[in-house]
């Protein structure tokens, strides 16, 4: 489908269920935000593949996804409910960014890209189904279309997925419904005015991006470099991977049913394995989105008094959808603990109050969500790849 050149700008909504620097962090629900009308970001929507709607609707939401991020998949489906809500007023290109933390992202973006326009919208679904499915051989159009997507999100800072721009207004994360309906029917009220003054339906977004022209909103300042907390200098915690008497420190905020945890105490088992010098201590970290977090972070705490923290995490990151308590009892036997002072321990005061330091740690340090490292005073925030935590160290 040919797509015209379209611009809008905007002005950042606080993050929801994942944040939009560090996609790989899940983090607690902020309250809803409507963005001030002046603060929209020029999003260019040409050589991008359209979801649904067309040339007349009023509102174009443009998302920044990824096919193996587990947010952008929820978030697909408030982009569904929006579509049944909003109808033919609303239209959804999609601009591909997949993070080089997700195997499969590239591929599965590129399947979507070779499939047509009128079939289009049943692939992007069936990647979201399968969560990771890969192709061959897609033609050269798919790469350049990839590579088009993926030059706007850098334009337009996308660290993250998902990343939405409503008629260039930011919406960061998968928000809930009740956030994308209040701006959306802010622009849709927005857009019927220009309509009303003569501006024809189809030229909406081009009023939009004339604006833009007149009055660009500023974009974040990108700052790679990793923040300095002064106040997580000396910080240590339970015993978990490498020697004792390593010259570094990596103190992990985790939380044992988040997915992304999982994958960044897999990276960091490798890691220590080959890094004398780098030692890795254990902090809980229980979101209240995840139900058995709080058992389990109780239960790390039970393991580590009998210095089996190594083997009793690999085993709930193993079986992280079964963190009930007859399940963590079972971990902790396969992990060799004494299961009679284990349950003992689990069920402690003294157990409940260390969760509750290292909460109380966690909000001095200002963690918001999971995993949160601090590589000496230096804090890396997501399942990042070892080569932010090398960087760090240096």
């Amino acid at each position: 489908m040919r797509l015209s050149l379209w611009f809008a700008l905007a002005s950042a909504l606080v993050v929801s269920c994942s944040s939009p620097d560090h996609p790989t962090t899940e983090v607690q629900a902020q309250p809803v935000v409507i963005p001030q009308a002046e603060a929209r970001f020029a999003v260019p929507i040409t050589g991008l593949p359209v979801l649904a709607g067309d040339d007349d609707a009023l509102v174009t939401i443009v998302e920044f996804t990824d096919y193996e991020c587990p947010f952008c998949a929820k978030a697909e489906k408030t982009i569904g409910a929006l579509r049944e809500s909003y109808g033919h007023d609303l239209r959804v290109v999609v601009a591909m960014h997949p993070l080089p933390m997700h195997p499969h992202a590239r591929d599965a973006a590129l399947v979507a890209l070779a499939s047509s326009p009128s079939s289009f919208a049943m692939t992007h679904a069936r990647l979201f189904g399968a969560q990771g499915i890969a192709g061959e051989h897609e033609p050269r159009a798919s790469f350049e279309s990839l590579a088009t997507a993926e030059a706007l999100g850098s334009k337009l800072h996308v660290r993250g997925t998902p990343m939405f721009f409503v008629n260039g207004k930011r919406i960061s994360g998968a928000q809930p419904y009740e956030t994308f309906d209040a701006v959306v029917s802010h622009e849709l009220a927005t857009a019927r005015g220009l309509v009303a003054s003569g501006v024809r339906p189809s030229r909406v977004y081009d009023v939009l991006l004339d604006q833009a022209r007149e009055s660009p909103a500023p974009l974040p300042e990108e700052d790679d470099a990793p923040k300095v907390v002064p106040a997580a200098h000396g910080v240590s915690g339970m015993r978990f991977l490498g020697r004792e008497n390593a010259a570094h420190t990596i103190v992990l905020f985790t939380d044992l049913e988040c997915p992304y945890c999982k994958r960044l105490d897999a990276r960091l088992r490798d890691y220590v394995k080959t890094h004398d010098a780098v030692r890795v201590v254990f902090r809980n970290h229980p979101l209240p989105m995840h139900p058995h977090a709080r058992l389990a972070a109780k239960a790390a705490i039970a393991a580590s008094a009998q210095n089996g923290l190594e083997r009793f995490v690999a085993l709930a990151f193993e079986h992280q959808d079964a963190l009930d308590r007859a399940s963590l009892v079972t971990y902790a036997s396969q992990a060799g603990l004494d299961v009679s002072r284990f349950t003992r321990d689990l069920d402690s005061d003294e157990t409940s109050k260390a969760v509750e330091a290292d909460e109380a740690l966690a909000q001095k340090l200002g963690v918001k969500g999971t995993p949160t490292s601090f590589v000496d005073d230096k804090l890396i925030v997501g399942a990042q790849p070892v080569t932010t935590f090398e960087e760090a160290l240096h």
